[in-house]
């Protein structure tokens, strides 16, 4: 695939656009991303979600100044940030778990990637709104360490003269999250006898996992457990910072609530911005994004 570079001038920092950016294949399609490389770097990598209820859209139709949901990119890359936008599958196509993966392999391969880009490996943060904040935190809480050869054909039953592709060798994890919104408690959704599948303004979302109607309750839970980053949650979680609407009809205030508590119970450093009176999004605000960029400084570009 031919890549697209351009460059735009902002008034803070130039910026450098890598378009259609191949990081892996599924089922014979290629899943992209577009990078926007400032002039003056700091190396910090942050990865954009480019989605919502877990259906991707087209990284390359967002322009380099523009806003991808609740994020001005300007704000980010005038700060010296380096920004991944990332497409990846949709339901009902792939499942939460398969599209977890998938984000995971565009983290991997950017690592891989770092001297290309331009970005330091352990500074890596990532953003999302929604399922989009659901998937950033899954990529906090779920990354994964590098492996040797040998350990990755253990974990996947691959045979010896099978060749290894080394993007895969590399570690997944995230060292920072800020997110909007993101349902993190599939099991116990509104209450503790309501999962997502009970919860009335979440049925059109059931195509994300897998299961049918005839699927037993007991099992429906357990798929949602494995996609609920709270029950994940333990000490070497990265730092995460959360922005949630008390007036939200999808996921609702005390997702962002008992998540915060879980992560203090197990002294991972945290923040709940409370919009009150806010439902599933409010107007965007920039002072929003300057709140994130600061939890990425702080955590980021620490000593």
């Amino acid at each position: 695939m031919m890549l697209l570079v351009l460059s735009v001038v902002h008034a803070g920092n130039k910026v450098k656009r890598i378009s259609d950016v191949v990081y892996d294949h599924r089922d014979g399609a290629a899943l992209v991303l577009d990078a926007l490389i400032p002039e003056r770097q700091n190396g910090m990598a942050v990865f954009v979600m480019v989605s919502g209820g877990w259906s991707s859209f087209n990284a390359a139709n967002y322009p380099t100044e523009g806003q991808v949901f609740f994020f001005g990119l300007k704000n980010f890359t005038d700060r010296g940030i380096t920004v991944f936008l990332i497409s990846h599958g949709s339901r009902p196509r792939y499942k939460v778990p398969e599209i977890i993966d998938q984000v995971q392999r565009a983290i991997r391969y950017v690592r891989y990637n770092t001297m290309m880009f331009g970005v330091d490996p352990q500074k890596f943060g990532i953003i999302g709104s929604s399922s989009g904040g659901h998937l950033s935190v899954s990529c906090g809480v779920f990354g994964k360490d590098e492996m040797s050869e040998n350990e990755y054909r253990k974990l996947n039953s691959i045979q010896k003269d099978v060749n290894i592709d080394p993007v895969n060798l590399v570690s997944s994890k995230v060292q920072a999250v800020a997110c909007y919104y993101p349902p993190v408690n599939l099991v116990n959704y509104q209450h503790r006898d309501s999962t997502f599948a009970d919860f009335k303004n979440t049925a059109i979302f059931l195509d994300a996992f897998d299961f049918t109607k005839s699927t037993s309750k007991e099992k429906i839970r357990e798929i949602f457990r494995q996609s609920s980053p709270y029950f994940f949650i333990n000490k070497s979680t990265p730092p995460m910072l959360l922005f949630q609407g008390t007036k939200d009809l999808i996921v609702p205030y005390s997702q962002a609530n008992e998540f915060i508590q879980k992560l203090k119970e197990n002294g991972v450093p945290c923040q709940l911005i409370t919009k009150e009176g806010a439902g599933h999004g409010w107007q965007y605000d920039k002072a929003d994004d300057l709140k994130i960029i600061d939890w990425f400084e702080k955590y980021l570009l620490k000593k």
